[in-house]
C-alpha cells in the first residue's frame, strides 16, 4: 500500500515536473512532504528537493 502511494505521488509529479527525492527511508514523509512542498512553494516547477525530513524550494531570486 505505501509503496503504491509514492509510487502514484511520484507519477503526478512527473507529469508536471521534476523534483529531486533524497534519502528515502520513509516513503509516507515523503509523500507528505511532496504534497506540501508542491503547495508551499507554489507548484512541482518551483521545488528544488524533497526529503523524507524537509523539502527546499528553487531560489526564487535567480
Amino acid at each position: 500500500m505505501k509503496f503504491s502511494l509514492i509510487a502514484a505521488a511520484l507519477l503526478s509529479v512527473s507529469l508536471t515536473g521534476c523534483i529531486s527525492v533524497s534519502d528515502v527511508s520513509d516513503s509516507d514523509a515523503v509523500s507528505r512532504n511532496t504534497d506540501l512542498a508542491m503547495r508551499v512553494c507554489g507548484g512541482a516547477d518551483r521545488v528544488k528537493e524533497v526529503t523524507d525530513d524537509s523539502y527546499t524550494c528553487m531560489d526564487s531570486h535567480k
